[in-house]
Parts: C-alpha cells; sequence; structure tokens
C-alpha cells in the first residue's frame, strides 16, 4: 500500500503499524547511512537507528500530525549519535587518542548543525566520481544538455551528429548516474 506523507504521520500516531513499517522500509537505509558516516561503525549504526526508530514508535503518541516523520527520526538519530560519541570518547579503554579524535571531531560536526553540508559534500564526491567514469563523448553531450543548457538540436550540430546519437548519450549518462548513485536516491 502507498501512503501519502501528510498522512503518514496521522497513521503512525494512531497505532498504524503498516504505515509504520512502510515509513521504515523507506528510511531504514537513508537512516543507517547518516548514522554511519559519524559513528563509522555498522553495528553501532544500526544499533542507533533500530534504537531510534523504536523509540518513534514508542512515542508516536506526542507526534505532531503537523510535521513529517523524518524530521523527529532525525532528531532522535541525531541525539543517539551525540550521546554514542559522547560516551565513545570518554572510554580510554576502547580507542586510540588518534580514534578518540576522529570521534569529538565528528561529535563537533553533529552539534554544529551543518551535518548535511557533510552528506551533501559527499553526494558531490560520488557525482564527480561517477562523472569522471563517463566516456568522454558522453560527459560532453551531457555538459552541453545540464550545465551549459544546450538543446539536443544545438549539440548535435556543434558535434557533427544526429539528434539520436544526443539523446543516447545523456541516456547512458543518466542510465550510469542512477546505478553509481543508488545509495543516495533510494
Amino acid at each position: 500500500m502507498k501512503y501519502k506523507q501528510e498522512n503518514l504521520v496521522a497513521l503512525v500516531k494512531s497505532g498504524d503499524r503498516r504505515a509504520f513499517d512502510h515509513f521504515y522500509g523507506m528510511e531504514h537505509k537513508k537512516a543507517f547511512f547518516y548514522t554511519f558516516n559519524y559513528v563509522h561503525n555498522r553495528e553501532i549504526a544500526e544499533d542507533i537507528v533500530q534504537d531510534s526508530f523504536a523509540s518513534l514508535w514508542v512515542n508516536r503518541d506526542s507526534l505532531d500530525t503537523a510535521y513529517p516523520l523524518q524530521p523527529y527520526l532525525y532528531s532522535i538519530l541525531r541525539n543517539r549519535s551525540i550521546n554514542v560519541l559522547k560516551r565513545l570518547a570518554l572510554d580510554q579503554k576502547i580507542m586510540s587518542e588518534i580514534t578518540k579524535r576522529e570521534y569529538r571531531a565528528n561529535l563537533v560536526a553533529l552539534n554544529d548543525e551543518s551535518s548535511d553540508s557533510l552528506v551533501r559534500s559527499q553526494l558531490e564526491e560520488f557525482i564527480n566520481k561517477a562523472y569522471i567514469d563517463l566516456p568522454s563523448k558522453i560527459s560532453s553531450s551531457f555538459t552541453d544538455s545540464r550545465i551549459k543548457g544546450m538543446t539536443y538540436q544545438e549539440i548535435a550540430d556543434k558535434k557533427g551528429v544526429s539528434v539520436k546519437v544526443v539523446e543516447y548519450h545523456i541516456t547512458q549518462a543518466l542510465k550510469h548516474f542512477k546505478i553509481r548513485l543508488k545509495e543516495f536516491l533510494e
């Protein structure tokens, strides 16, 4: 069943387990990726994500139906990540000095409210790497179309090829990006 975002909060708040499972399915991978970027440990990240979803479900009565579920979830993820990083940063027996510094830096990044910029920069890095891997003819057509805003006809005239060739190049570029950026698109 497909749920609309505006109805999802109300359904979860009312205890609709299917709506919550739907939300879980949509957000789990993104929530894991978000958390893993800070704690750098798959098991810890998965624990935080599971605890956060459980907390969201247990405290569903306090949800405001005027707001989507994602901000609630990411607020819980952020706070739980901060708490875990604080515990890990203070545990002298487990970490070396370099690892503690990295956890502290991630703690600062989470508290800085600019954590989205980290995800954005990683996405830009993935896009750049994917772009570099494109064959030159395809990347040239893609740049002309998407960056320079040229029409397919203008690109075809410039390169001395048919419009169908340009369409093929753009289609191939988009398929390439879709495959390479699959993790971000889900």
